[in-house]
């Protein structure tokens, strides 16, 4: 063979080895996108199911707790006893709390539509809560306040039998939540058009004739109606908004951010859902930023906490860090719960060694690692203001006459309180007990005039007031 005749040869060789060589290299790409591909199709499968038992647990917890109140507000129109109907109304309230909590956690695109719903919830827990109180300090319910519990009562039944129906349907699987939530606004108008929340925009059609309520507490409607005090003029934009969610979070990106919407009566909210990393699936966080002044309202992180591994006073320790962090100075906590392996932590502000109640933050803390999962400011941004605060008209010694001497004190605190009315006052805070039990006692640092009086409560759970 002659040389140029090798050479022709070679060539063919090599042009039939890259042939080969490029099918190879293309068969093995084909191979590993149709894994990634099935990989993917595993991990949302795996993901939606996660979304579905979440969105399953808080809506049945919540049927549960609805139910609750239905049954106690009962219990307490038939009985007779002072006392046990200020325990019945305290459970009212708790519910009641438990079960706003769950409604927030189910994914229906119109959050507006349900703000009928929530309200309701927060006025039989308030409302609740201040009969309890009421009757705890020896006044009976008047004629008014009885009329308003039946009607509470009344709609405790219709929403308690609305969402029942819609719980059989859920667990014969004839309705469904939805897809997963992903980031895109095309893919969640396709959830908003999910069976089920079309389902649960119907039970809050049963409360179209729900009437407005007055009556003595720190929500009622007329307190409501306030304008808040504490945030800045200048409105932000949806993606301002966004920017502040994230850096609250300590997050320079997040792989899924969902956008609920504007909402709100006296502090509009823009609420966004944050998953923060798609591999750690038990952790969604929901945020509220005010589109006035661009503040943090409240923030919910729905991570599921273990058995507690730390005690209160190291969760405090983490809360007051965390507020300070955040802004918010000179805070010291009152009182604390603890539910569901977290302590929920009131902090209020000291402004010249003064308690400045109406500005109250709420920390919630995970017991198990220490971590934040929960912030409300809302009281804050509704009263927080430049306050001028006088001079005692009284001295203490002259405000101890105004308060029994079977009450032993042991301590004494400068105080702006809020009054059921809505409007705030400036006292001495007598801390003490009586009889085995502890309260607080306030007295007009002008005037003299007992203001207010609680029971402290304090149990392995808590220090709460009534």
């Amino acid at each position: 063979m002659s040389i140029l005749g090798g050479y022709k040869e070679l060539r063919e060789r090599l042009k039939s080895v890259r042939l080969w060589s490029v099918m190879a290299i293309t068969l093995g790409i084909l191979v590993i996108v149709a894994l990634w591909g099935v990989n993917q199709y595993r991990g949302k499968a795996n993901f939606h199911n996660y979304l579905t038992n979440m969105w399953h647990r808080a809506f049945f917890d919540m049927v549960g707790y609805v139910q609750n109140i239905q049954s106690l507000l009962s219990k307490a129109e038939v009985s007779g006893d002072d006392r046990q109907r200020a325990i019945l109304y305290t459970e009212v309230w708790r519910n009641a709390f438990a079960a706003q909590e769950n409604l927030s956690q189910l994914p229906i695109e119109n959050n507006v539509a349900l703000e009928k719903t929530a309200k309701y919830l927060t006025q039989v827990g308030d409302l609740s809560f201040s009969l309890s109180k009421q009757l705890m300090n020896g006044k009976k319910e008047t004629l008014l306040q009885q009329k308003q519990l039946k009607k509470l009562r009344a709609y405790a039944d219709k929403l308690s039998n609305n969402l029942n129906e819609l719980a059989i349907e859920i667990s014969q699987g004839r309705l469904r939540w939805g897809e997963v939530r992903v980031v895109g606004t095309s893919k969640l108008k396709r959830i908003s058009q999910n069976v089920t929340s079309s389902r649960m925009l119907a039970v809050e059609a049963g409360f179209k004739d729900y009437p407005t309520l007055i009556y003595d507490g720190p929500f009622s409607d007329h307190i409501s109606r306030q304008t808040p005090k504490g945030l800045p003029e200048k409105l932000i934009s949806k993606e301002q908004a966004k920017k502040i969610a994230l850096g609250f979070l300590n997050l320079k990106r997040s792989d899924i951010v969902n956008y609920l919407g504007l909402s709100g009566d006296r502090i509009k909210v823009y609420t966004f859902e944050i998953i923060p990393d798609r591999r750690i699936r038990d952790r969604t966080i929901t945020i509220a930023i005010s589109k006035k002044g661009g503040k943090v309202i409240w923030m919910i992180d729905n991570r599921a906490s273990s058995s507690p591994k730390i005690g209160v006073a190291k969760a405090k320790e983490n809360a007051k860090k965390f507020l300070i962090v955040k802004g918010f100075a000179n805070m010291i906590d009152t009182f604390y719960l603890k539910q569901d392996n977290t302590a929920l932590i009131n902090y209020i502000p000291l402004q010249n060694g003064v308690k400045i109640y109406p500005d109250m933050v709420k920390v919630r803390v995970a017991l198990d690692t220490g971590q934040i999962v929960g912030f409300d400011a809302t009281a804050y941004y509704m009263s927080h203001t430049s306050r001028n605060i006088p001079k005692p008209a009284i001295s203490e010694r002259q405000a101890r006459n105004f308060i029994s001497k079977n009450f032993d004190v042991q301590s004494v605190s400068l105080a702006i309180i809020p009054l059921d009315s809505g409007k705030e006052v400036f006292t001495y805070e007598f801390l003490g007990k009586y009889d085995g039990k502890y309260f607080a006692d306030y007295i007009n640092a002008i005037t003299g005039k007992e203001e207010n009086i609680l029971e402290i409560i304090k149990d392995p759970n808590g220090i709460l007031s009534m």
